[in-house]
């Protein structure tokens, strides 16, 4: 009888028949991107095509030694083969020894590309591997089954089998090497390949539905043409862009027909900005080969039309989809794919995927120079594989601009900005807090937007103004709300702004500036950085021409929250935002003069010493400084993060679901006990470790939960306020969420 060697215990999938499942993913990635793939000189495609179909045949048959079997069978339920061996050498490191090297024509390099790419594929921690020990395998369990083992597996295998390969795989591939983009290529779509089949998923969406026919049928069912920036996107579909346009102007369409029939990865600052146009593409446009990708992802689909969920496909599966970036076009925050600029174990996956893709930076004046560094950085890996990019923007700093034309990037640059009047503005040379009467009167016939810097801040705007009048129509958004009341506040504001008969106030923090389309009358806002300002003011007469003689955007100086050494703003490019703000007070502030502004706030003579320049040169020097492997994909994810984030669930809302906790404790099923997980973590507010420690005091670890992913805060809660402080607790937790 012949013998069944498995791959996977939870399946019951036999090595040959995933094996079959990766060659026939591999069929779909060519029919769908060969073009695309390896548009990087010198790599001969069609060979390159063929290294991987070994690759994929032969990167999982270690599995047959009888250890690892006995494993399978044991979780089975089966009678387990007797063996002198314990299970102490991974598959991986023993796959190598089956590739029939001569028969299958490589050369040397060729050899090594195979080697690394199958003994790595799932990067663990090795023990040093021992020729002996390989050898007395091959001899006592390898070669007594080999007949069995050719029969069952069904590819050719090599007739002298040895562990020779071991001097091939010690000294890795690194950036710089001859072969280290073939190499990235090879190992990472055999991740992408594995990781797809183990998920019974195709690798890649089989559609020919073009986003940008999409999009540009969406425009002309509105009666629009094309205007001049998608124009130029239009044309300049097969080059980076980097392009600056004012708010409102079509960017997202612009950057829609620019994707063609590519494969997609579209980022933005904030996980509200990427529901927002993960909704927008899937509603307005109407194109659903669309997936998001962010850590609370799921909540957000959950929330959305469950019959369209039911019509369409498990929203579990879109996730999962996500994941193993199924989908034609991904929305996603940089966090989920810019690791890879670490160069993490593992981050060829991500990395070979960008080789033939498209990938969109919006609004990257919102990172912090650090951050920016790490975009940059991934930009010039992306260009060197071949992958495509566009950075679109309301305002960009110059000191970006250069430094792209320092790597010597080749990009087509234009700007397109509205010759509409929309911005008056004042400058109030005082505490917002001391013109909460202004706010008031305003808002009586009038929508009006506060936009402040701190969490604390809004609080106490919304609190003064609530004991001067309560019958005004005020609400609070900031991200000091649990996620599912923070969902309901994100749409309150936008029906709030769309209702042309509605009038009040509506108080937040910078979470707004690159995310929700709302259009209010009036802004009334803390001084920030000038880049953040006119993100602000986008929120405001968005689209209209504003020809009133009064100011329609009030900007605070004085006792301005969020400002200095690790604060929101940096102190340096405050003040001078403040400078070079001076002249405007009290005149309609054009568009061109806004980028004009931002490009002269940060050009190199102005942020010379500056902790600003100091942290971009710093961090890019550490990327370029990185070791190959030498982090693992969590912590490249802190890192560009900037923060370390936990999940607090406040202790009344703990206590007022606390069935729902015992159901996830004494839950046995795995499926089951995620659903209930994602729950939970609707009820919690993500902070930063440093906060964490700083009000160690208020939390608590929740009862009976092993994981420390949440904990409880025991302070109050509710749907107005968000997280109730002390009033000896001025300071508040970090307000920026990314």
């Amino acid at each position: 009888m012949k013998r069944i060697y498995y791959a996977k215990s939870d399946t019951k999938e036999t090595i040959k028949e995933h094996t079959d499942r990766l060659l026939r993913n591999l069929k779909i990635l060519k029919e769908e991107y060969s073009n695309e793939i390896l548009n990087v000189k010198d790599i001969d495609k069609e060979r390159f095509f063929y290294l991987l179909e070994i690759v994929c045949k032969y990167h999982d048959i270690g599995k047959v030694f009888t250890p690892f079997q006995n494993v399978i069978l044991k979780t089975l339920g089966e009678k387990e083969i007797k063996t002198n061996f314990k299970y102490n050498i991974k598959h991986e490191q023993l796959s190598p020894i089956f590739v029939p090297i001569d028969k299958l024509g490589l050369s040397e390099e060729e050899m090594v590309l195979v080697y690394q790419s199958i003994f790595y594929h799932h990067e663990r921690c090795y023990i040093d591997l021992d020729n002996r020990v390989i050898s007395r395998i091959i001899e006592e369990d390898i070669i007594p089954q080999i007949q069995d083992i050719k029969d069952s597996i069904g590819v050719e295998i090599n007739e002298e089998l040895s562990p020779i390969y071991i001097r091939y795989v010690k000294k890795r591939y690194k950036e710089g090497d001859k072969y280290y983009n073939e190499y990235c290529m090879l190992k990472g779509l055999l991740h992408r390949l594995d990781h797809s089949s183990s998920a019974q998923l195709d690798v890649e969406d089989k559609t020919n539905e073009n986003i940008s026919d999409y999009t540009k049928q969406s425009l002309r069912n509105k009666g629009n043409d094309l205007n001049d920036i998608q124009k130029f996107t239009n044309i300049n579909k097969n080059n980076n862009i980097v392009m600056i346009g004012s708010t409102g102007i079509g960017k997202t369409e612009a950057a829609l027909i620019w994707c063609d029939n590519s494969k997609v990865f579209f980022t933005l600052p904030l996980r509200v900005s990427i529901n927002a146009i993960y909704d927008r593409i899937r509603d307005n446009i109407k194109y659903e080969h669309i997936g998001l990708l962010h850590s609370t992802a799921l909540e957000h689909i959950e929330s959305r039309n469950s019959e369209e969920l039911q019509e369409i496909k498990n929203e579990e599966r879109i996730i999962e989809e996500s994941e193993n970036l199924f989908q034609k076009l991904t929305t996603c925050t940089i966090d989920q794919i810019f690791p890879f600029v670490f160069k993490y174990k593992g981050y060829e996956k991500i990395y070979s995927t960008l080789a033939y893709s498209k990938i969109i930076i919006d609004e990257i004046q919102a990172y912090s120079p650090e951050i920016v560094a790490i975009i940059l950085k991934g930009i010039q890996m992306i260009n060197n594989i071949g992958g495509k990019f566009m950075i679109m923007t309301a305002t960009l700093p110059t000191i970006y601009k250069d430094k792209l034309e320092e790597m010597g990037i080749k990009v087509e640059y234009d700007k397109f900005l509205k010759n509409v009047k929309r911005h008056k503005i004042k400058i109030e040379n005082e505490d917002i807090l001391n013109d909460i009467g202004k706010i008031i009167d305003h808002a009586k016939n009038n929508k009006v937007l506060v936009i402040v810097n701190e969490v604390e801040q809004a609080k106490k705007i919304f609190t003064k103004i609530r004991e001067k009048n309560e019958n005004i129509n005020v609400n609070l958004l900031h991200s000091q709300f649990i996620y599912s009341d923070r969902k309901i506040k994100e749409d309150e504001i936008l029906s709030f702004s769309k209702d042309k008969m509605k009038t009040g106030i509506w108080i937040t923090t910078q979470i707004v500036e690159a995310s929700l389309d709302i259009d209010f009358d009036l802004l009334f806002t803390e001084m920030s950085t000038l880049d953040s300002l006119f993100q602000r003011l986008g929120r405001c007469y968005r689209s209209r021409e504003y020809n009133k003689s009064e100011p329609n955007v009030y900007i605070y100086t004085e006792s301005v929250s969020g400002i200095g050494e690790k604060s929101v703003y940096n102190q340096q490019i405050h003040d001078n935002s403040i400078k070079l703000l001076k002249e405007y007070d009290e005149k309609i502030l054009e568009e061109e003069e806004k980028v004009n502004l931002v490009e002269k706030l940060y050009s190199k003579e102005m942020l010379e010493g500056t902790n600003f320049k100091k942290d971009f040169e710093e961090g890019l020097k550490v990327l370029n400084d990185l070791i190959d492997y030498d982090i693992n994909k969590s912590k490249a994810q802190k890192l560009l993060r900037n923060i370390e984030n936990i999940n607090l669930i406040p202790k009344m809302i703990y206590e007022q679901e606390y069935d729902l906790f015992e159901e996830y404790n004494n839950c046995k099923d795995i499926k089951e006990k995620i659903k209930i997980k994602r729950k939970i973590q609707g009820l919690s507010i993500s902070i930063s470790k440093g906060k964490e420690r700083k009000y160690q005091e208020y939390i608590t670890s929740v009862p009976k939960m092993k994981s420390n992913e949440f904990k409880l805060i025991d302070l109050n809660y509710d749907f107005e306020y968000g997280l109730h402080f002390n009033q000896s607790k001025e300071d508040d937790l970090d307000s920026r969420e990314f």
